[in-house]
């Protein structure tokens, strides 16, 4: 059997995780200025999504 020696530094990158603050939280406030920081990509993924839902309920009615 082959041992692979990883230095800790190594392994204490790979496992560890860096946890980010979400600096827009839709529960306290939805403010205009907090809502000009979502990126216009995903407004429209949101967009698309909710056409696509409401396209299935009207095919189930």
């Amino acid at each position: 059997m082959k041992l692979r020696l990883v230095p800790r530094s190594q392994i204490k990158r790979a496992y560890e995780r860096d946890y980010n603050e979400n600096k827009l939280d839709i529960k306290e406030s939805t403010e205009a200025s907090s809502i000009d920081k979502v990126p216009e990509e995903l407004l429209l993924i949101l967009s698309e999504t909710l056409n696509f839902i409401e396209k299935v309920d009207k095919g189930e009615e």
